[in-house]
């Protein structure tokens, strides 16, 4: 039994001054009724108030690549610290670190010849649509359901418009069954935002070519993730990224890959490296600096070119600040040492833990399909299939939510905190003696899942 004292408090504290959590969806992140409160974190392990000690897949939901307090990158931040204030630029002041970044970058993701920083992944994709925008002189992004792009009003959610009679079948943003019914619906939003983007479904051809053919000449750009780990890791079809990139040459479209996941954490090139296929541009961040706020656009020269002579304003406080380029530059060489041998490492520790939970799954007969990617898998229950891919939401018919999250719950107890929704991030901290570890509490786990019919009950 855990303790929960300390951290029961605690949230009786922050309810008072915090309206909600501070990253606030619809879809429960908490699979307590108290929020957990972390007193120190070291390598792969938390240790909350109250003295309990876990084996985290949580990541801060994504950034977090080295692990925490990662000693190398640690005293990279704090000797920077030591000799430099945290932002001493604002486009006023350069430092060399500024051009190490752009040039190491350009040399490892494919599509990037120059960058634009910003600070967030949001911040980056608002970027970007207005680099599309700009370059061709049109206003519409084409994007597809149940991808993510940030908090903003005209990317939070949505859902394809069915409406036949649609002069243009811009994105839904209303509520069918009512709020509850989609967790990204938020009162707020601007009744205009649904006007900058069509959205489509993922891996359909037929959709994606007919679009194009239609409304080209209103498009200026298609942002999507190669992976889509914002739903569950769909990977796309055989061919259906090369066809993106086939109408966006012939039509004078931009092809934006959203690598905020994937940049440095599929592989040091991001996804677009992983699948062969270059796009246009694309914005990174989350990994991109181990978890101190960073992000960026980067892409090629003639499409970026448009923000040279202040024709496209991207202006901020913070981008391109000092702290973040040394915690970029830090994780860059971290991650790239010895021929970039630590993917191998985290691999090969995640692949343990996943096959580990495909046996466990088995011997309680319990269904579970894993979607992987080096650095980052999700654990889909209710669907049998074991380690593979998957492309459409038909291939994810069976989908039971409420068992990941009595799952969650269940490793939690067990000294293992996992992302809500079952998403799992290994970083190059976690050892193989952290996924026997896990493995071991997913076998207590699954036994009481099975035990109690797939409902928690508290031991």
């Amino acid at each position: 039994m855990l303790k929960k004292e300390k951290s029961e408090m605690l949230s009786k504290e922050f309810n008072k001054y915090y309206p909600g959590g501070h990253s606030n969806l619809r879809i429960p992140m908490d699979v307590t009724e108290h929020r957990l409160f972390i007193a120190k974190s070291q390598g792969t392990h938390l240790t909350d108030v109250d003295g309990n000690e876990y084996i985290e897949y949580n990541g801060s939901m994504g950034p977090n690549i080295l692990g925490h307090a990662h000693p190398e990158f640690v005293e990279r931040i704090v000797e920077y610290m030591r000799n430099n204030g945290t932002a001493i630029g604002s486009n006023l002041l350069f430092s060399s670190m500024d051009v190490e970044f752009a040039k190491r970058l350009s040399e490892l993701v494919p599509c990037i010849e120059e960058i634009k920083c910003t600070i967030t992944g949001s911040e980056a994709v608002q970027a970007a649509f207005r680099i599309m925008r700009a370059y061709t002189g049109k206003n519409v992004i084409v994007r597809f359901q149940g991808s993510y792009a940030g908090w903003c009003d005209n990317v939070l959610g949505g859902r394809i418009n069915t409406d036949k009679n649609a002069e243009v079948p811009y994105t839904d943003f209303t509520t069918h069954g009512g709020p509850e019914s989609d967790p990204y619906y938020t009162e707020g939003r601007s009744p205009l935002a649904y006007r900058e983007t069509i959205m489509l479904p993922w891996n359909d051809f037929e959709a994606l070519e007919e679009c194009f053919d239609k409304y080209h000449d209103i498009i200026a750009g298609i942002h999507l993730e190669g992976i889509v780990w914002n739903h569950e890791g769909l990977y796309p079809k055989p061919g259906f990224l090369e066809k993106i990139r086939e109408l966006c040459d012939k039509y004078n479209i931009v092809m934006s890959m959203d690598e905020v996941i994937t940049g440095f954490r599929v592989s040091i090139g991001g996804a677009q490296k992983v699948l062969g296929i270059t796009p246009d541009i694309c914005t990174m961040g989350k990994a991109l600096s181990n978890g101190i706020p960073m992000s960026c656009v980067g892409g090629k020269k003639h499409i970026m070119d448009c923000i040279r002579g202040n024709k496209v304003l991207v202006p901020g406080t913070y981008p391109g600040y000092g702290l973040g380029m040394a915690a970029a530059l830090a994780t860059m060489d971290i991650l790239t040492r010895d021929d970039c041998a630590a993917y191998q490492k985290v691999y090969a520790v995640q692949e343990k833990i996943m096959d580990g939970l495909v046996d466990i799954s088995k011997k309680y007969d319990i269904p579970l399909t894993i979607t992987e990617a080096n650095g980052v898998f999700s654990t889909i229950f209710g669907v049998p299939g074991g380690r593979r891919k998957l492309y459409t939401n038909e291939d994810l018919d069976g989908f039971d939510t409420n068992i990941v999250n009595n799952f969650q719950r269940y490793m939690q107890e067990n000294g293992v905190f996992l992302m809500f929704g079952g998403r799992w991030y290994v970083n190059i901290s976690h050892t193989m003696e952290d996924a026997e570890k896990t493995i071991a509490a997913a076998d207590k786990s699954m036994k009481a899942l099975k035990e109690n019919n797939y409902k928690y009950v508290a031991s």
